[in-house]
């Protein structure tokens, strides 16, 4: 039996454990204590199991400044942790690199805030790209994709405070803590790409991609257990 085998099993057990079957309970926690020793797992290890990452890949190596605020506001909203984790991926004819977004986060958190994000993002992105087209053609594109990013980062903004704030829970942000300090001690420092800082950028840009950014559908929907914010998209 292999570590996280032993760990699913584990947990079973200590779900058995709170049975209001005394002698079912005695069992279960007598098993659970049994894996945990035979595989030196500890109260650590079984909490940390219920932590869970889920990468979405992200558009282009270089995460600009709007995207990565996108990110964070998603996962602070749904409790979670963020990284950007780059790598190399086979292509049919050569190697590529590639970046992801991975959200961590306790339970279905992880998994719900990547979905959140992926939607949102293909709505920023689509209104960012219409209001670049609208710019004059005489301009420079640099100037245009200025601009396009100032739109985005007030879309960011408007949809920032349309979503539902995470209501915390001390454990499971403590239980987030640990595990980052246990799995990914290690991550360096990233830096987004500050694209709309451009003395050609306009106020009207900021404006529009606020406004837009308030077109965006947030329903919230309860589940039997909990509060779950969903994202409802048009495209």
């Amino acid at each position: 039996m292999d570590r996280d085998t032993a760990l699913n099993k584990i947990r079973k057990c200590l779900a058995l454990a709170g049975s209001s079957n005394p002698h079912e309970a005695a069992a279960a926690m007598r098993q659970a204590q049994k894996l945990m020793r035979e595989h030196n797992v500890s109260e650590t290890d079984v909490s940390l199991a219920d932590v869970c990452e889920k990468g979405i890949k992200a558009p282009s190596n270089r995460i600009s400044m709007w995207q990565s605020k996108l990110a964070r506001s998603v996962a602070d909203a749904f409790g979670c942790e963020i990284y950007y984790s780059r790598h190399t991926k086979l292509g049919i004819t050569r190697m590529h690199r590639a970046t992801d977004v991975v959200f961590i986060g306790v339970g279905a958190s992880a998994e719900v805030a990547s979905y959140a994000f992926d939607v949102l993002l293909r709505q920023a992105t689509r209104d960012r790209a219409i209001h670049i087209a609208a710019q004059s053609k005489k301009i420079k594109q640099r100037t245009k994709t200025a601009r396009g990013d100032a739109f985005a980062i007030a879309w960011v903004i408007a949809v920032q405070a349309q979503l539902d704030k995470f209501v915390g829970n001390p454990a499971a942000e403590q239980l987030l803590v640990t595990y980052m300090q246990t799995h990914h001690a290690d991550l360096g420092t990233f830096e987004p790409v500050a694209r709309h800082v451009n003395r050609h950028v306009r106020d009207d840009s900021f404006v529009s991609g606020h406004l837009a950014g308030k077109q965006a559908r947030l329903d919230r929907a309860v589940s039997a257990s909990a509060p779950v914010p969903q994202i409802k998209s048009e495209v």
